[in-house]
Formats: C-alpha cells, structure tokens, sequence
C-alpha cells in the first residue's frame, strides 16, 4: 500500500482504489506496541485497515527505510493524532473484538485503548475495568454501546480504577456506569459522551474530580453522586430526562464535595415528575461551592430540589428558570422601647433593642443588632438604614456603621441628627459602602455628643444590597 502526502490530503492508494482524506484529525493510527511493525489505520471512511510496515511505500512505491522514518512521517508530515507507545490499542467493531466474556462480564485490560468504531450490542455482557484503561469511540455520534439483555440494575460498565470516555454514546440500557474511587485514586474526564434512553445512569461513588464536557443525556436520568468528591464539573452539556419520578442530577445525603459541584453553560430540561438537579441538604459542600452558571432550565417540572439559592453552599449566577443567588441581608425593630446606656459624650455604644431578621436574607445571618456575611466570595455592598429615636431635649446624637473588618465606625456614615424640644426625632437616614465577606458584620452604633442622656432607638431599618 503507498501511503503519502499530497497537498493538503494525506492519499492511500492500494489493490482496492485510491482514498483520498483531509489529515487532521481524520484518520487515527496506531500501534499495538512501541516496537510493533504492524500499523492500524481507521476513519469513518476507511474502516480498519492494518498494514505491515513491510508492504507500506512511499508515493514512488518505494520503502520508507525505517519504521523510525516512517513515525516521523505520520507525527511531522501529516497531522494526524498518532496513538502509539507503551499502552495497547484495539479497534473495536463488533462483540468479538473485545476480551472473551467469562460469566457475562468482559474485561478491559489496564494500559489499553479501545476506539469503537459502530454500534456494538454486548449482548447481555457488561465491561468491567482491569485497570486504568481509555473507552474511545470515532464520534458520539456514530461510535454506539448497548447490551441487549443485560438485568435491570446491572450496570453495563463498572470500574474502581480511573477510566476516560471520549466520543461514544451508550444506549438503551437501564444502568450505564458504576464508578467506585474508593480502593485506588480514580479521576474521570469525559468528552463528547452521550446516554441515550437510560433510566438510570448509574452511580459515582468517590473520585478526585469528575470532568463531564460537550456530553449529553439524551432521554436519560439518575446520575447519583456519593462518598468523598473533590470537582464536579459539567460543562456544555445537555441534560434532557425522560419524564419519569426521580432526579437528572443528585448529590445524595452522604456526597461530601471537597472542592467544588458546578454546572456551566449547560441546558437542564426536567419535565413530568423529572427533578433536575437535587442536592440533599445534608451534602456537604463548602461556602458557595454549589455553582449554576448560566444555565438553561426548562420543561415545566421541578428544576432544583434540598439546597435551594438562599443557602450558603451556593453560587447561581445568569440562569434561567429559577432563583439566582443573591447576597442581601435586613434587620428592623419596631416600638422598641429598650434604652441603650450612655456613659459619656465621646465614644460610640452598640444600639440597644430586639431586632427581627427579615424572612428574605439570603447569605446573612442576624442576631442582636448584627448582620454578618455569610459568602466566602468578598463582594461590594451598598449598607442603609433609617431609624427614629428618642433622647433629651435638643440632643445632638451621631450614628454610625460599625464595620468588624475595619474595627471601627465608618467615617462615610457618621450622621446627626437633633432631638427636638420633646426629644424625639424621626427618620435619620444614613449610607455607607463596603467589601464585606465571610465572617465580617455591621452593627448600628450611636453616642450623644450633647448629654450622658440614654438614646432609645424606638424604630430602625437596616438593609445591606450586593452592587453589582
């Protein structure tokens, strides 16, 4: 076979005819082994072809010289995504070009490569992983697993060692994948993987990170998360269930993310009974950790179930379809009528009195005259609040922004206002901004610069507003 560049084309001319194909990345080609002389060739357009380097010519019909020679040819000359070394690589067509099945089960050798090239049934089979291996497909949308057959709940591929899936989509099954990391370090990065009509993908029980891009589920649901995870990250994926009870996603009650759970410019289509994304309440997860950016929600059903966005797990920023995350916090008091002790004329005291949480704090807590953060992200704040009081007659009293992180009274928020003859005075307004995050707080303080008369601060409303 004479196999040569020509242009932008890379040509193979044999007894068969000539085939002419753009290199990049069309063809794959391989070796067996570092020191194989037998080359593997396949495309959608070829098929598999394997050729000794012995019957392989240049364009002149003349020998390469040296398999060596011949490497440098496909790695510098062509282009094309040469996979050789160390690891074995096997071209996959059909049932019979995996490991013999013992009891039902196949078992993909470590160190190996498989690419799909079609749709192959396992027949009632499932895959189990020997080891680290690699599970490829030519394009999710040509390279098919199924297993006909195969029990309900048997999941059709198992592996306790890390595995990479790319290009290949898995059908018509009613488990996909059982993932256990809790034996060896496992780490999953899967690109363009597709499930199509499966009820249940299946599970992932621990792992270092779980890297899902450019994938799909297709008519597919019941992705359970659980045991210790560092990332999660799915990115530009579609997530379409198929109507029935139960969650396209779901972080269960003992998942434990170290690092992070994050979606990312993605589409979640929950309709009829469908969930799409539940994350138990008694996740673990750190502080803004649970992470929805710009994603799509649709299809009328209940999109998020157990953490919600006012939760301090989470970061949903620019979605559509539900609650996006807001950092905002509010406290009041009402006929107070508790007096806050003045000792002297100079230095200010905290406000006195009872105040009541406002039902819609997202990210805030309260407690005594104190709105603390509770997002690990350091954001810019717009702090008001109106109050009225109660002092001496023609009291002069100054308010203020306690501020933790400054430790102090914020200068910008200082303001005064007098008592009148009965000394009351009503509706001091005071503002103030600052870049506040996890732990820091405000309190209202107050002094009277005029008497050691105590200040009852009878009504106050504080609000703090993320700017954006």
């Amino acid at each position: 076979m004479k196999i040569y560049k020509k242009g932008n084309y890379i040509v193979f001319d044999s007894v068969n005819g000539v085939m002419k194909l753009e290199h990049a990345n069309q063809v794959m080609v391989s070796k067996s082994t570092i020191d194989s002389n037998e080359f593997t060739f396949a495309s959608d357009d070829l098929g598999i072809i394997k050729v000794l380097f012995s019957d392989i010519e240049n364009e002149n019909g003349d020998a390469y010289g040296s398999v060596s020679l011949f490497n440098d040819f496909i790695l510098d000359s062509t282009g094309f995504k040469t996979t050789s070394g160390g690891s074995e690589v096997q071209y996959i067509g059909s049932l019979f070009g995996f490991p013999v099945a013992v009891n039902g089960v196949i078992t993909l050798k470590e160190n190996t490569t498989y690419i799909i090239t079609k749709e192959v049934d396992l027949l009632g089979n499932r895959l189990v992983a020997g080891g680290v291996c690699n599970l490829f497909g030519l394009s999710s949308e040509t390279s098919f697993l199924k297993s006909t057959g195969l029990g309900v709940g048997v999941p059709l591929l198992t592996s306790i060692y890390t595995i990479v899936l790319e290009k290949i989509s898995f059908h018509d099954v009613d488990t996909c994948i059982s993932i256990d990391g809790n034996t060896n370090l496992v780490a999953l990065d899967w690109k363009a993987v597709n499930f199509i009509n499966i009820p249940n993908v299946g599970v992932i029980n621990s792992c270092d990170n779980f890297i899902f891009d450019t994938g799909s589920f297709l008519g597919s649901q019941g992705l359970r998360f659980t045991g210790s995870i560092g990332t999660v990250a799915l990115n530009n994926s579609l997530f379409r269930g198929i109507g029935s009870a139960g969650n396209i996603l779901e972080l269960d009650a003992s998942c434990v993310i170290t690092r992070r759970f994050r979606v990312i410019y993605s589409s979640v289509v929950a309709f009829g009974s469908t969930v799409g994304v539940n994350v138990n309440s008694s996740a673990t997860i750190p502080i803004e950790a649970y992470i929805l950016d710009t994603v799509n929600f649709s299809g009328g059903s209940t999109y998020l179930s157990g953490v919600t966005s006012t939760d301090n797990k989470t970061l949903f920023i620019n979605c559509v379809g539900i609650t996006n995350t807001a950092v905002n916090g509010q406290m009041y008091m009402q006929d107070n009528s508790t007096e806050t002790t003045i000792a002297n004329t100079d230095d200010f005291v905290k406000v006195a009195g009872t105040t009541t949480a406002s039902d819609d704090n997202s990210k805030y807590t309260m407690t005594d005259n104190r709105l603390t953060n509770n997002a690990i992200i350091q954001r810019k704040y717009l702090l008001t609040c109106t109050l009225s009081f109660d002092a001496g007659a023609n009291n002069v009293c100054q308010f203020g922004f306690y501020d933790s992180k400054l430790g102090d009274i914020r200068e910008p928020s200082k303001t005064k206002a007098t008592a009148n003859a009965g000394g009351r005075a009503e509706n001091l307004t005071m503002s103030c901004v600052v870049n506040h995050s996890d732990t820091n707080y405000i309190e209202i303080h107050v002094r009277n610069t005029s008497a050691t008369t105590n200040v009852t601060v009878t009504d106050m409303n504080v609000m703090i507003t993320e700017i954006k």
